[in-house]
């Protein structure tokens, strides 16, 4: 089984989003991010539909946490938490996003 509390916690980190926080706007009951956070759950035994939301809060998509090798995605790489401005980390997250719907529109344009 793998755990996902590294990644999670670093990319709540990197967003400057707290347990709390990623609780009331994804939805997710606070008690499973903690468990998530805690090493209590397996990834393979986080509800998909609470996986898709907490993505979507952080901006990333499920293979961020699926695949350890991914954790290499646009933020990652840009993102410079004590010298970005606010602007500037808006739209940072404003590209990872687009990124993400390029990529899913990419693909499904593909599968046809």
């Amino acid at each position: 089984m793998r755990y996902i509390d590294n990644a999670l916690k670093r990319r709540m980190d990197m967003l400057e989003i707290d347990a709390a926080t990623l609780a009331e706007m994804s939805f997710v009951d606070e008690e499973i991010i903690r468990k998530i956070i805690e090493n209590k759950i397996p990834y393979e035994k986080i509800d998909k539909f609470n996986m898709a939301l907490i993505c979507n809060l952080l901006h990333c998509d499920e293979q961020y946490f699926a695949h350890p090798n991914i954790h290499n995605d646009f933020l990652d790489r840009v993102f410079d938490k004590e010298k970005d401005s606010n602007a500037s980390k808006k739209t940072k997250i404003r590209i990872q996003d687009f990124l993400n719907d390029f990529m899913f529109i990419n693909g499904v344009v593909s599968e046809k």
